[in-house]
């Protein structure tokens, strides 16, 4: 049988126009289509799951059925699987796999840049067979526990680009992918508390050497880092104590009440911050941590190399 090309797409929130023209790599490109383009898709998906009109409604679809467009992850001529007597394809798991990984990753990765919680709420894979879309594969997320919108100001698209082609995921260091890990679940959970402690295990994980005086070496060692100067390094010392002493309450209290949404918001940049200031110096986790100790606020040695 002959070969079928088989393509991907997947539906993007939390989005606006300024991520048009982002090369994701690997062949993924994000571009904005409308209603009537992808509708037989989205009908098919729905159709799959029996609920008809969720994609519309996730979307934002105009009740009318008029077009008011959706951003849309796509990778065209993704894989050629085999064809079959019945004009289906012959499925290769394993590949299509690692086509739909590497979507995944680029997509945390942007997460990684710059906060907002940019999300494929369904995808799939099709090919056209007698000039309409046959869907499978097809990939559901649940329901959206945090709703930032994920937006580039124009000075930012350059760098958003490098950013995308000069890291990946999974990161070498067990260490800063476990810390990475732990800084995802936050947009994933719908309890402030579970959310707001998994970011602290995420700077617990990279910036705490022992088990003692865990609090002022989480503060101090994020506060040297990320300070800008020493007024700005006091600034970020102080708060993150304060965030951890509401991290002591919630662990022994069980009550997370005095979470907000400010403080999960402010803690999780801190911890984008690190992981990316840590990936960008380079090098050894324990050097790294060494070198903290002996440097005080503000001075940050590594930027003047």
């Amino acid at each position: 049988m002959s070969k079928i090309a088989v393509h991907f797409i997947g539906f993007l929130v939390n989005v606006d126009d300024s991520v048009l023209g982002l090369k994701l790599g690997d062949g993924f490109d994000i571009i904005k289509q409308s209603q009537q383009q992808i509708m037989k898709i989205i009908s098919r998906i729905e159709f799959h799951y029996g609920v008809n009109g969720t994609i519309k409604d996730v979307l934002g679809f105009d009740t009318d059925g008029r077009p008011s467009g959706s951003y849309c992850v796509v990778k065209y001529n993704a894989e050629e699987l085999e064809g079959t007597d019945q004009g289906g394809v012959v499925i290769s798991v394993a590949g299509l796999q690692g086509i739909e990984q590497s979507r995944r990753n680029k997509i945390r990765l942007l997460r990684l840049f710059k906060e907002g919680n940019v999300f494929l709420c369904f995808s799939c894979f099709y090919y056209m067979k007698d000039l309409e879309p046959a869907v499978f594969q097809i990939a559901r997320a649940g329901p959206l526990a945090d709703t930032t919108r994920f937006e580039l100001v124009e000075s930012e698209i350059a760098n958003a680009q490098s950013f995308l082609a000069n890291n990946k995921i999974p990161f070498g260091n067990p260490q800063i992918q476990l810390a990475f890990e732990s800084f995802e679940l936050s947009y994933e959970s719908h309890n402030l508390g579970l959310a707001f402690l998994s970011l602290m295990i995420s700077l617990e994980t990279l910036l705490n050497p022992s088990d003692h005086e865990l609090k002022f070496r989480v503060s101090r060692n994020t506060a040297v880092l990320l300070g800008k100067n020493c007024e700005d390094s006091k600034d970020i010392f102080a708060k993150v104590k304060d965030l951890y002493d509401k991290r002591s309450k919630l662990v022994h209290t069980g009550k997370h009440e005095t979470i907000t949404p400010e403080d999960v918001l402010c803690l999780r940049n801190y911890v984008r911050e690190v992981i990316k200031e840590i990936t960008k110096i380079g090098g050894d986790l324990k050097c790294i941590l060494d070198t903290l100790n002996t440097c005080g606020f503000g001075e940050q040695p590594w930027r003047k190399r």
